[in-house]
């Protein structure tokens, strides 16, 4: 299986190509209400569907990665990002069938 390296909360490790949001948060011990945000050059993805393969998403690119919770302090600009929370409070808000695979947006602090 192919694999790539990625930055995931710190920590630079090799990720099959094939995982999931499901998978990384399990094999990393992250708590499972945390959300997979994706960090690609200038885009950031929030993940909602958590058993997609994340190289079937813009997210599977991705050069870094964060878990979030919206109960922790921010860690950086991303993470502190309102495009952000407004993603994870869209999607908690519509049904099952409604929710796209993921929410994608301009990374904070970069200028085009």
């Amino acid at each position: 299986m192919e694999t790539h390296w990625a930055t995931v909360d710190g920590v630079h490790l090799e990720l099959p190509c094939g995982c999931t949001a499901t998978q990384l948060r399990d094999e990393l011990h992250k708590p499972s209400d945390t959300v997979l945000v994706a960090v690609t050059g200038d885009l950031v993805s929030v993940v909602h569907d958590d058993d997609q393969p994340l190289s079937d998403l813009i997210a599977g690119c991705a050069d870094t990665y964060y878990f979030w919770r919206a109960a922790e302090p921010t860690r950086n600009e991303v993470l502190a990002a309102p495009e952000l929370e407004r993603a994870v409070e869209t999607a908690a808000g519509k049904a099952a069938d409604e929710i796209d695979t993921e929410t994608t947006f301009q990374r904070p602090g970069i200028d085009n």
